[in-house]
């Protein structure tokens, strides 16, 4: 698969996400987060996960940080330049901008700093994930790590 290739498939991808993520984060009801949040715990608990990792609330904070993930990954695949300092930045601003939304438009949601800092940290994991896997890339094609 070549370069054009590879953004065309980001482009794509990209756009589901965001549809995905404008569904589930701007949802007027707490219906998706909350069910999602329980199966996810109960999950956690099957896989033997100890009891204090397994609580509602912490398998809240890192559903949020992995939703950003994909976000800024694929946004590095489409827009290289953005260091990972500016893809954290865009996602703090589009996580506030969302809690906001959901603050003053959308009553049964309820906004939380909490959910922006985990949000900001899922960009960021998103941001600096994507370098590092051209790196293992380049490692697994070419033999050798590029300086």
């Amino acid at each position: 698969m070549n370069v054009p290739d590879h953004r065309r498939a980001a482009r794509v991808a990209l756009a589901v996400y965001a549809t995905f993520l404008a569904f589930v984060l701007l949802n007027p009801s707490a219906d998706v987060p909350s069910t999602s949040v329980s199966w996810l715990t109960e999950l956690a608990v099957r896989l033997g996960l100890p009891g204090q990792l397994a609580v509602p609330g912490r398998v809240e904070f890192v559903a949020n940080v992995l939703i950003l993930i994909p976000f800024s990954f694929l946004g590095s695949v489409l827009l290289p330049r953005p260091t990972w300092r500016d893809w954290t930045a865009y996602g703090f601003v589009l996580s506030g901008t969302v809690e906001l939304v959901q603050a003053v438009l959308l009553p049964a949601r309820s906004a939380t700093f909490a959910d922006v800092v985990a949000n900001t940290s899922g960009a960021l994991l998103g941001a600096v994930a994507f370098p590092l896997a051209v790196r293992a890339y380049e490692r697994l094609r070419y033999g050798r790590a590029r300086r």
